[in-house]
């Protein structure tokens, strides 16, 4: 079930190229970063579907990704005065909420040099199967290179000795906002600006023998060949109306996901990078 929690006290906008989601204290003293619309055009509240979409495909696959909830804006919580790329936001609004994960600090510029920095993680393996998750999905924007570095979208949360690693923040899978409408189960598949061309994707697979990531690779591959179809209806039945999402949605993504051509495309790109 998709949580619905109420918001308290806001207390920032964050900033970044994207989204700029709020962050609220909500219900129960959580903390939640949420998202709503900065576009004029409504076509982007699909990028809040994509992100509920995307966290139940995550739990599907056993990756790591924060916990989520809708989160409605509740009145005499929403203070103008802090924000400024979510003027759309109103008191009354439900938005998409991502739950923060304390000490948890984003991937940057990191890169794993020796077998010791490798087992650091509890999960590694995971760097690849999110690597295949993203060219699936045809998530836009982990691994997009820009001047000053690389959008990663994953998180490293301390767990005692070891370190654990999620991803976060998948908006702007099925091509992004510029396919919003548009995508379909023909759409190419593209590794360019995805997180298999990356430096820290890079430094993570080096470290793994070839008859090992090989067996992760299939072992994974073969996850995506259910139907979906049924499961994206149920999930998109139950968000906000508000959100007005673009017709035949959940029959597009399983068309998209379920594509034996695409997936093996998929496939065989993961495997090259190995080589």
């Amino acid at each position: 079930m998709l949580k619905v929690i109420d918001t308290e006290l806001l207390l920032e906008e964050m900033k970044t190229d994207g989204h700029a989601p709020v962050k609220f204290i909500c219900a129960s003293n959580e903390i939640y970063y949420c998202k709503y619309l900065n576009d004029y055009s409504k076509l982007e509240f699909n990028c809040l579907a994509y992100e509920i979409v995307a966290n139940y495909l995550l739990n599907y696959l056993q990756i790591p990704t924060p916990e989520i909830a809708i989160i409605n804006i509740l009145k005499g919580t929403l203070d103008k005065s802090k924000i400024k790329s979510n003027r759309r936001l109103k008191e009354g609004n439900k938005c998409f909420g991502s739950k923060e994960i304390k000490l948890a600090q984003e991937v940057q510029a990191i890169q794993i040099y020796t077998k010791i920095d490798f087992n650091r993680f509890l999960n590694p393996e995971d760097v690849i199967k999110i690597a295949i998750f993203d060219l699936w999905v045809d998530n836009t924007d982990r691994g997009r290179f820009f001047p000053d570095g690389i959008n990663y979208n994953l998180l490293i949360e301390p767990l005692g000795s070891k370190q654990r690693i999620l991803a976060f923040d998948n908006a702007f899978i099925f091509g992004g906002k510029q396919s919003i409408g548009i995508f379909n189960s023909l759409s190419v598949v593209n590794s360019t600006n995805k997180l298999v061309e990356t430096p820290f994707y890079k430094s993570i697979v080096k470290h793994i023998d070839v008859n090992s990531f090989n067996q992760i690779v299939n072992n994974f591959i073969h996850l995506l060949t259910k139907d979906f179809e049924q499961e994206m209806k149920n999930i998109l039945s139950k968000l906000p109306k508000e959100w007005e999402l673009t017709p035949n949605l959940s029959k597009r993504i399983g068309d998209y996901l379920s594509n034996k051509d695409h997936i093996n495309r998929v496939k065989n790109i993961v495997l090259q990078s190995k080589k």
